[in-house]
């Protein structure tokens, strides 16, 4: 019988970056832009989706709806993709006064101008098949 769990996510994917006019985005060198993220099969993945489930039942106790801003979506998203986030890699995000980690993540992705990276990652990240292989593969 087949093992399904050779067919198990990896804890980690890689989005490769494209601009806003969908071209592939590079370093100086002409190194490839890429972050690297945990995926929904990961722990890490499941705590930050958990918190950001929990925040939005608490707006929800206080204000008894559940609008929000457009602000306060842009910052709850910002604060999953942070978590999510392993690296950064071949680029810096020069604004953020010494940030490290989830605090320069979460400064990136909540930043409107670079706001098509976000939505990158968002969509990369929410895809089971960005983390997974076929069983004609395995």
């Amino acid at each position: 019988m087949f093992d399904i769990t050779k067919l198990a996510a990896t804890e980690t994917s890689i989005v490769e970056l494209v601009g806003g006019d969908d071209a592939p985005l590079y370093d100086d060198k002409g190194k490839r832009l890429t972050i690297t993220v945990y995926g929904p099969g990961t722990k890490v993945y499941q705590r930050a989706q958990q918190r950001q489930q929990n925040q939005l039942m608490d707006k929800i106790k206080k204000r008894g709806k559940m609008d929000q801003t457009a602000e306060e979506k842009l910052a709850e998203q910002a604060d999953f993709l942070a978590a999510c986030t392993v690296s950064f890699n071949g680029f810096a995000y020069p604004p953020a006064d010494g940030l490290e980690g989830q605090d320069l993540f979460r400064k990136a992705y909540a930043d409107p101008s670079i706001g098509f990276i976000a939505a990158q990652v968002a969509a990369h990240i929410n895809d089971w098949a960005n983390f997974t292989k076929s069983s004609a593969e395995s």
